[in-house]
């Protein structure tokens, strides 16, 4: 249509006669999270020669999609954007392919896929660690109990003692804990560390005063004293204090 704007995923490893169904069904569904703005980006077509996915942005949305590509490219788009990334470039890996995507005749996005460093797997390797975040379930029938830190985006799956368990329900949905104890991780060719469990050992809750506050409460206790100026060896003793 008139006005609208295209940009294309460029795979090398297939044609668009070769390529699977399924396959394809996966790239497009991450060039399609990648660009975001759902409502405004549509399929197409295909273009003949190495599979080349090609989209249609409405005029409306076009900024907006301009520059979550640029934050793509600089590592700043939303997680959405990113993990999108992650996964063609994944898929590209997997296919022994390379890939990119282009708009009117530029590349704008390089995708490493086949050409990427490998890195050896590594693990499990135990790991002592905190995780911060919100309560969100507790629940077992045996002496280990299931605990789900929701962390941002990421729920952590967690195990830990009755004891411990009990104090934790107490927080469920309510201000963010600190968990500490050990983290099993391993390492999967890409380089990306994985979560798979982590036993918490104890925990505290975190306070959830606004840095603004706090720094106006430092200011009250810090200042000088009413018509004169504070001691420097004072105010140091006050900020060890601190």
């Amino acid at each position: 249509m008139s006005g609208d704007d295209t940009y294309e995923l460029y795979i090398d490893a297939f044609t668009p006669a070769s390529i699977p169904m399924a396959r394809l069904a996966e790239y497009m569904r991450d060039f399609a999270a990648l660009l975001g703005n759902e409502a405004h980006v549509h399929f197409e077509k295909l273009r003949a020669g190495s599979t080349v996915v090609i989209s249609r942005v409405d005029t409306v949305a076009q900024n907006k999609v301009r520059r979550r590509l640029e934050e793509v490219r600089y590592g700043t788009a939303p997680k959405a954007a990113m993990d999108a990334f992650g996964d063609i470039d994944d898929k590209l890996s997997a296919d022994n392919a390379l890939g990119r995507i282009l708009h009117r005749g530029a590349r704008i996005i390089e995708f490493p896929g086949a050409s990427r460093p490998v890195e050896p797997c590594a693990g499990p390797i135990l790991q002592p660690g905190t995780l911060d975040g919100e309560v969100i379930q507790v629940g077992g029938r045996d002496e280990t109990i299931n605990v789900h830190i929701r962390s941002g985006d990421e729920i952590q799956r967690c195990i830990t003692t009755k004891a411990v368990a009990r104090r934790l329900a107490h927080h469920i949905f309510g201000p963010p804990v600190r968990v500490r104890g050990t983290g099993t991780w391993s390492r999967a060719e890409s380089g990306a560390w994985k979560l798979h469990r982590f036993d918490i050992e104890s925990f505290e809750t975190l306070d959830e005063t606004p840095l603004s506050r706090l720094f106006d409460g430092l200011r009250a206790r810090l200042g000088p004293p009413e018509g004169g100026r504070m001691n420097p060896a004072e105010l140091v003793r006050h900020l060890r204090e601190e």
